[in-house]
């Protein structure tokens, strides 16, 4: 008898508390917008999109959010509407018990920047997209110029990243080896440290211009990436801190197990 009261007494517990959870829910989607809340993620320090713009993004629509019913509101388009802005990589819109309407926002983050002979200028992102310049902010990363042929109208749709791992494609474009560098150097404290630019020499060859030291290092194309930093280390540590690191003009290591150097 016991063991029925005690069930019995759970069951109108689950109960009461589903039929509590619904009148909340009810009342919450009832309840009218009482403001809008927004936040950026500035995890990699970068601006390119504040508060502000997202505010005035969401309030320029046509329509009033605020005085609204929650249940109204069509949070898939709102959220539509923000990825829109090409800086913004990911956005969540939700709104809390107290009827405000919160907004995340992800920004992309640039991982380097190109300056093609067209005249054009654009980021690749860490995830290998195309993103435009910001008259808001400008990211300090890696810079990639020469001759560089690669539009970014012809390019934005690709994928660099998933284009860098297909040898058939990836000759359609060079910006996946530059991607592909860049991408390698990244989360690497010396030699994000030690390269500051790419350069594509006439016969789309890649160089590297270093911050120490007055050479250049050319490494071609990325096959054997790896195999060729390893080389440069090892020539670092065994041949420029003995001899200097302003000996040679040209730094070589295109060629299978050497490193061919040009002095000045």
């Amino acid at each position: 008898m016991k063991k029925i009261l005690n069930i019995g007494i759970w069951v109108l517990l689950a109960i009461g508390l589903v039929v509590s959870l619904g009148f909340a829910g009810y009342e919450q989607s009832t309840m009218p917008c009482s403001g809008i809340g927004v936040k950026i993620d500035h995890e990699h320090e970068n601006f390119f999109v504040d508060e502000a713009d997202i505010q005035t993004l969401l309030l320029d629509r046509g329509d009033t959010l605020i005085g609204q019913s929650l249940s109204a509101i069509n949070y898939d388009e709102l959220e539509q509407l923000i990825m829109k802005n090409p800086v913004v990589e990911d956005v969540q819109v939700y709104a809390d018990l107290h009827g405000k309407l919160n907004v995340e926002v992800k920004q992309r983050t640039p991982l380097v920047r190109v300056f093609n002979n067209l005249g054009e200028s654009f980021y690749i992102d860490e995830y290998g997209h195309l993103m435009p310049l910001s008259e808001k902010y400008t990211s300090r990363v890696i810079v990639a110029n020469g001759f560089i042929k690669d539009s970014y109208h012809n390019t934005y749709a690709m994928n660099l990243g998933e284009l860098a791992t297909v040898d058939s494609l990836s000759k359609t474009t060079l910006l996946d080896d530059i991607y592909l560098v860049a991408k390698r150097f990244e989360n690497d404290e010396f030699w994000s440290a030690q390269i500051q630019q790419i350069w594509v020499n006439e016969n789309q060859e890649l160089v590297l211009i270093p911050r120490v030291g007055n050479h250049k290092i050319v490494i071609g194309d990325t096959e054997n990436l790896e195999r060729k930093l390893n080389k440069l280390m090892i020539f670092y540590k065994e041949g420029l801190n003995k001899t200097g690191w302003n000996q040679y003009s040209v730094i070589n290591l295109k060629y299978k197990n050497q490193v061919v150097c040009t002095k000045r």
